[in-house]
């Protein structure tokens, strides 16, 4: 979760935020009182050697990023035993597996957790020390060094055409998932192994690349071979190979990429993807015999008319096959099948500039996570309206998220703006979609303590204004400042910190426990956000030291306010709004009650308040309101008190506007 690297007398933590920026320190110690400094940023960006960018997304996916001049490039996917995700351009292959490029600085989730953004310049001492077989970390501990007792296994790779492919990756695995092992292949497409007597599954991804005559080859495949008492030859021919493709209605629609992924789960995860380009087809092997394993197929294309710059419409796409590959991998699909979802992405009060959105739509299984868990970055206008068409599956969970504003010149660091994610399983049909909806309270926060040789340390990742109306919104650009005391001393604080970027944590007393109090007060407020313009969270609960070693979570709750009504940012003036209240906290941590709850209203900015009757029921709360003639802005102010004794009061200045 997070990643601790000792500077100097300090601990330096860091954690994921958000898909686009990095997660920066800020640390403060209770003996030394003065504003928190800020140490090396740790990324959730990856630039790879090859100028690609991978980037880590708020909902858990991954997206690529192709540099400029390289859209028509696809990357590999390979599996890793430790989950890592790895993520090869396929024209570095060659250079790879010639030693030439070492395959560490493709291993985006070690280079994020040594605090890596930049893949090329990142120090040897800072990659990974694990060693590698081919692309993937090594773990396997069998010992397949009985000479006398080996037998070699030949590979041939033919394509389409009956010739070598230009590129490979090739897995062999035991199938009780004892063993594995990567076959290199050379320029003729063969390459060979040497593995005792047993039955091995042959996960293969090869290639042929587009030229400007014809289009690439991309072919995915898993063979069970077994290996006897004497030599054994295999040969994998894309002429066998199905196409993997789509039609859609739209005659001009073209294929933007595509997410092209098999796997099979059993005595060992097996699987293989491909983030295919704009002029790659696809090709699939005939289904292996696997009795002891579970496969799993997905491709997910997204298309678009290219020639329009704002992307009238989209298709996000996504056919999944468990248990099995499909009877038929060219697609067909109809709109009136399809979810059509006209949906406008509004800027929440400013405009920024076009190049500086983009959306990412990622298609699950609803029962859990199917596929290599990338998404395909679509540049996106903001604001801009367009038809989103989806697949209309009941086991098919969308993630859809927007990231929009202003950006580091390198295009990493969203340092004014927001990201927004809704997710949905769909039905065919039109429906109408704003994003974001906005109306906002406090962003979801989290708290934790740990240990280190010792030594006991507090910390959090605090949003001091976010929102949750069928969204989760979190917003960049805002600063502020926070202090961590007990019993009314001081013992962590920092000034002026970027909410986005960067986490409070520092050192408590040795064995203190007890009530502890964190406060949140906004100082520089994003000026170009006609919303949240000041905002405020206090939160009061008890903690006791940590064994060595060891980390606790503490809940942060907030209440989140929900309406039908709000859109854009904005609600009617007219009319009864109903308001609904929720407790939330971070989704994977402790889960906790509401006990008590308050509400109140401002339509002068704060400067008075009015208590708001609410119907509580659990968790959560409803409520009316009627607004005053003549009131532009709706301000909240929410407290709860949860079944742990936290205690939380949050302010939104602006929480959303009157139309």
């Amino acid at each position: 979760m997070r990643q601790l690297k000792r500077t100097g007398s300090a601990v330096a933590a860091a954690a994921v935020l958000t898909g686009s920026v990095f997660a920066g320190i800020a640390v403060a110690h209770a003996e030394d009182p003065a504003p928190a400094v800020e140490d090396a940023a740790a990324p959730s960006t990856v630039t790879l050697p090859t100028g690609d960018r991978v980037t880590v997304l708020p909902n858990g996916t991954n997206a690529i990023e192709p540099a400029a001049g390289r859209e028509d490039v696809s990357f590999l996917t390979p599996p890793s035993p430790t989950g890592d995700v790895i993520v090869v351009p396929t024209d570095q292959m060659e250079a790879i597996q010639s030693g030439e490029v070492d395959a560490r600085r493709y291993n985006v989730s070690a280079l994020l957790r040594a605090g890596e953004s930049d893949a090329a310049a990142a120090p040897e001492s800072e990659l990974d020390d694990r060693d590698y077989v081919g692309l993937i970390p090594d773990t396997s501990t069998a010992d397949l060094t009985a000479a006398e007792d080996l037998q070699k296994l030949d590979l041939t790779l033919l394509n389409r055409h009956g010739k070598a492919p230009d590129g490979a990756w090739i897995l062999w695995s035991a199938a009780d998932g004892s063993a594995a092992g990567e076959i290199e292949i050379d320029e003729n497409g063969t390459g060979g192994t040497a593995l005792p007597p047993g039955d091995y599954v042959i996960v293969s991804g090869f290639w042929s690349d587009a030229t400007d005559a014809a289009f690439g080859q991309q072919v995915l495949g898993m063979t069970p071979v077994t290996v006897g008492d004497g030599p054994a030859e295999l040969v994998l021919d894309a002429a066998d190979a199905a196409p993997v493709g789509v039609d859609v209605e739209q005659p001009d629609a073209e294929v933007l990429n595509a997410i092209f992924n098999i796997g099979a789960k059993g005595a060992e995860s097996l699987g293989v993807g491909l983030f295919l380009g704009p002029r790659d087809d696809a090709f699939l092997l005939p289904e292996p015999d696997l009795p002891d394993y579970e496969l799993d197929f997905v491709y997910q294309p997204v298309l678009a008319d290219p020639t329009a710059a704002s992307y009238p419409y989209v298709y996000n796409l996504a056919f999944i096959e468990q248990g099995g590959y499909p009877d038929d991998t060219e697609f067909a699909v109809a709109d009136e099948d399809l979810a059509a979802v006209e949906t406008d992405y509004r800027d929440l009060g400013t405009a920024y500039p076009a190049a500086q959105g983009d959306t990412c739509d990622y298609g699950d299984r609803v029962d859990g996570w199917l596929g290599s868990g990338f998404c395909i970055l679509v540049p996106t206008a903001v604001p801009s309206q367009r038809t989103m068409y989806y697949t209309a599956d009941p086991e098919v969970l969308w993630n859809n998220d927007l990231a929009a504003g202003t950006r580091t010149p390198d295009g990493v660091i969203l340092v004014d703006g927001f990201v927004v994610n809704y997710s949905a399983v769909f039905e065919p049909g039109v429906t109408e979609r704003v994003m974001p909806r906005g109306g906002l309270s406090a962003g979801v926060s989290d708290g934790f303590r740990f240990d280190d040789a010792g030594q006991n340390y507090m910390g959090a990742n605090v949003y001091g204004v976010g929102g949750g109306n069928d969204e989760s919104i979190v917003f960049a650009g805002d600063k502020g400042d926070v202090a961590l005391s007990r019993d009314g001393e001081v013992l962590v604080e920092a000034f002026g910190l970027d909410f986005y970027q960067e986490l409070l944590y520092g050192a408590v007393p040795e064995g203190d426990a007890g009530r502890y109090t964190l406060t949140v007060d906004a100082s520089d407020p994003s000026d170009s956000r006609v919303f949240a313009t000041d905002f405020s969270t206090e939160w009061s609960f008890d903690s006791v030291p940590v064994a060595e070693g060891e980390m606790a979570e503490i809940v942060l709750p907030v209440v989140q306010l929900t309406s039908d009504a709000i859109e854009g940012g904005y609600a009617p003036k007219r009319g009864c709004q109903e308001i609904t209240l929720d407790l939330r906290s971070l989704e994977f941590g402790p889960v906790v009650h509401a006990e008590d709850m308050t509400f109140e209203v401002s339509y002068d900015d704060g400067a008075t308040w009015k208590s708001v009757d609410i119907d509580r029921d659990g968790d959560t709360a409803t409520a009316e309101l009627t607004h005053p003639r003549g009131a532009k802005w709706v301000s909240v102010r929410m407290t709860a008190l949860d079944d742990r004794g936290t205690e939380v009061t949050h302010t939104t200045i602006r929480s959303y506007g009157l139309k």
